[in-house]
């Protein structure tokens, strides 16, 4: 017993040594729309996504956000819901969020003033994919807001109709670009080692003992 406790004191201590400080980084950063067009509606029932890739091996979402406005000056504590979902496709070959069964995220988190809005300080794993982000006012939400468009670096986006019947239509064009970020951090490739290493060793010492 004491040479395993020894040998997961080295091994964690190596991890330690090999995973230095990571920084997150913006994997989606559309830019602040320039509010010169006609805002996307998100209000009752209405939710807008957008499209993103991820490559590492595996990223840890740190945040997800949207460029929102309100439709009033009575919006703020108002909530609405951010959503990560895996990809499918629909007839037309055409790339959605699988919103029937794909949904991998969510959380409810309220509106504060114009501007970007959403969740920090998350820790949602990803493995390389296409994946949606969606921001939803659904039926347990509150919020009266828009979604500028025209962003200076758009991204494939989303919308659905307002009948929640999960009806969303693949979009394209500057019409449709409303704001998006979206920040990861990259997993340190020591703490799979550590992980990996933590249960071979395991698994070793509980064969030993049923062999015993």
């Amino acid at each position: 017993m004491k040479k395993l406790t020894r040998s997961l004191g080295l091994m964690a201590l190596l991890a330690l040594s090999l995973s230095a400080p990571v920084k997150a980084d913006l994997i989606v950063n559309t830019g602040t729309p320039d509010l010169t067009g006609s805002p996307l509606s998100l209000d009752s029932y209405q939710w807008l996504a957008a499209e993103f890739t991820t490559t590492a091996s595996a990223s840890q979402i740190d945040a997800l956000q949207g460029y929102i406005t309100a439709q009033d000056s009575n919006q703020a504590g108002n909530t609405f819901t951010v959503a990560l979902y895996g990809n499918t496709t629909n007839n037309a070959s055409k790339d959605i969020p699988d919103l029937l069964t794909g949904e991998l995220f969510s959380q409810q988190t309220t509106y504060a003033v114009d501007g970007w809005n959403g969740l920090q300080g998350l820790n949602v794993t990803l493995d390389p994919g296409t994946y949606w982000v969606a921001f939803e006012v659904r039926a347990t939400d509150t919020l009266a807001g828009l979604m500028p468009v025209y962003a200076p670096s758009p991204v494939q986006t989303a919308y659905n109709d307002n009948t929640a019947n999960f009806g969303y239509v693949p979009t394209t064009g500057t019409a449709y670009n409303f704001g998006v970020q979206v920040s990861a951090v990259p997993v340190p490739p020591a703490l799979w080692l550590f992980a990996t290493g933590l249960f071979a060793m395991i698994g070793r010492r509980f064969g030993k003992r049923q062999v015993a």
